[in-house]
């Protein structure tokens, strides 16, 4: 697997992580209990936000290094 691969995916797992954790937290408060959040919409959130970063790392596999998917280039 290429250096960019790993690091696009690498990216893209940290960030469901990261939306999934903020959206339980925002729909658990909006909510008012765990037992009442919107789950469709905490995993709709999640799926928008991973697409959003693997966008990010083929626009930074442009403007960047295409070794990785990084906006800076490395030196």
């Amino acid at each position: 697997m290429s250096r960019f691969k790993i690091d696009a995916l690498e990216r893209t797992i940290r960030t469901i992580i990261q939306v999934t954790a903020a959206a339980v937290l925002a729909l658990w408060i909006q909510a008012g209990s765990f037992s009442n959040l919107d789950w469709e919409a905490v995993w709709q959130t999640a799926v928008f936000a991973a697409g959003l970063s693997l966008l990010m790392a083929l626009a930074g596999r442009q403007v960047g290094s295409n070794k990785d998917a990084s906006f800076v280039e490395k030196k």
